[in-house]
């Protein structure tokens, strides 16, 4: 089922406003499983194959800066992907841009290096572990998503390449 154009454009253009009061209402736990069943369940090859086995104890952090979001995220000997809790963490490797950027990343429609070079996308910290995870992302089969999910990606995506609705 597809949303009207405008319906989707006011939709995306108040997806902050949106996303932020979701990150503040919805608990942190729920969030959490949410982002690491999607991550895991997209990696899941990758880990059988020993693909991650590079962020074993290292510490990538995601930063969605204009909806005040921030994730840590590492490899342990016990679990393929998983989240840190955010006290007194010094990460290895930052990423850090905005929902819309992330999106765009998310759902393949614009690489990572574009987002960087159009200074959508930061990478700070240690530049050999971010290209290996930037490296990955870029592999990571989306199709693998459930339905609803990439169809939110690629419609959410598609009407900001089609209509930049906001400059950020």
């Amino acid at each position: 089922m597809s949303l009207p154009k405008r319906v989707t454009s006011l939709l995306v253009n108040n997806a902050n406003p949106i996303f932020s009061l979701a990150h503040k209402w919805v608990p942190n736990r729920l969030q959490k499983h949410a982002v690491l069943f999607a991550l895991n369940h997209l990696a899941k090859e990758f880990n059988q194959q020993g693909d991650l086995d590079f962020m074993h104890g290292k510490i990538a952090k995601v930063e969605i800066t204009d909806i005040d979001v921030c994730w840590y995220f590492t490899k342990t000997e016990f679990s393929p992907i998983s989240m840190l809790e955010q006290s007194d963490i010094k990460e290895d490797v930052t990423f850090s841009g905005t929902l819309n950027a992330m999106v765009l990343m998310a759902s393949q429609k614009m690489d990572p290096d574009t987002l960087f070079f159009n200074r959508q996308l930061q990478i700070l910290g240690d530049t050999e572990l971010g290209l290996e995870i930037k490296n990955l992302i870029d592999q990571f089969d989306i199709e693998q998503l459930a339905s609803p999910m990439k169809h939110v990606l690629d419609t959410w995506a598609d009407t900001l390449i089609n209509e930049p609705l906001i400059a950020s």
